[in-house]
């Protein structure tokens, strides 16, 4: 970790903020300092996990991509010390890529960081909290790219009626053209849901009207799909036709693993360029932003 220059002793106010990283979609920002505190905090309290803010376009202005550097001041927010008094700070600032200020004060920040005729963006968070993004050291973006149509994460639904509600959503947000695929592969279990059961092809149906939609447990099934993805599928000629039950039941295994490489077969480079960014911004959201 870096520490500030010498003249700020780190004592027993100090902060020591961990290791952090930040990524934009356009590349990666650093974080890592122990900083010190200068001023008594003017908020206390605790930190509601609901609120949270990324900055992930907070430093366009400054960012060089590939340098790993970019300078940025967060102010009128919630900045979790996580010291001995769990001490909570309103300004962070950034330089570098280094934190050179945790404290109460825009000016103190400029001060301290010595920015000069360069000031860094200053992003108000309106109370909100600002986290360190979190580092995935293991994961496949390749794969994600290889997911065909829109892909609808469903790890946070617990309900066939959530299932549905995913899928209005994706569809009425007016990225997912008409007939296109609305799927989720892999990520979820039906046992999640509160009818142990994966959707019929009419409860499907009545989500996604204008849209095939179709859904895989891992990559060797079941799968579920309803009427225009059934039409699709059991309509691909010779020994591609995948058996579809009337209910858009497709069983585990063969059958599953043929409709999977039967949308895949479909997949064009753009449709690849899309789903990893997409899966990119849905790990954003959620605070996932390093992905190693």
């Amino acid at each position: 970790m870096a520490s500030l220059s010498s003249q700020h002793r780190v004592g027993s106010l100090a902060v020591f903020v961990c290791l952090a990283v930040l990524q934009i979609l356009s590349g990666s920002f650093t974080l890592a300092v122990a900083a010190p505190r200068d001023t008594p905090p003017n908020t206390n309290g605790t930190i509601d996990t609901r609120d949270v803010l990324l900055a992930r376009d907070a430093i366009a202005d400054s960012y060089s991509e590939g340098t790993l550097r970019g300078s940025l001041i967060l102010f009128n927010g919630r900045i979790s010390t996580l010291d001995a008094q769990n001490t909570v700070a309103s300004v962070l600032a950034i330089k570098d890529a280094k934190i050179v200020y945790v404290g109460d004060s825009v000016a103190a920040a400029l001060h301290q960081g010595s920015f000069g005729s360069n000031l860094p963006r200053q992003i108000n968070l309106r109370g909100r909290v600002a986290v360190p993004g979190l580092i995935d050291s293991h994961n496949h973006l390749v794969l994600l790219s290889n997911r065909p149509g829109y892909h609808t994460p469903l790890e946070n639904v617990y309900s066939i009626a959530d299932v549905q509600a995913a899928y209005r959503q994706r569809a009425a947000a007016g990225a997912v053209p008409a007939g296109a695929f609305i799927t989720s592969i892999g990520g979820f279990h039906f046992n999640q849901f509160r009818e142990r059961r994966l959707p019929t092809l009419a409860e499907l149906d009545a989500a996604a009207p204008d849209n095939p939609a179709f859904l895989m447990v891992g990559f060797s099934g079941p799968c579920a799909t309803n009427t225009a993805g059934k039409a699709f599928l059991a309509g691909l000629p010779g020994s591609a036709s995948v058996s579809v039950a009337s209910n858009g039941s497709i069983a585990v295994g063969a059958e599953s693993g043929k409709a999977l490489q039967a949308l895949r077969a479909q997949l064009t480079f753009a449709d690849r360029e899309r789903s990893a960014r997409d899966a990119m911004a849905y790990a954003a959201s959620v605070g996932l932003t390093t992905h190693l």
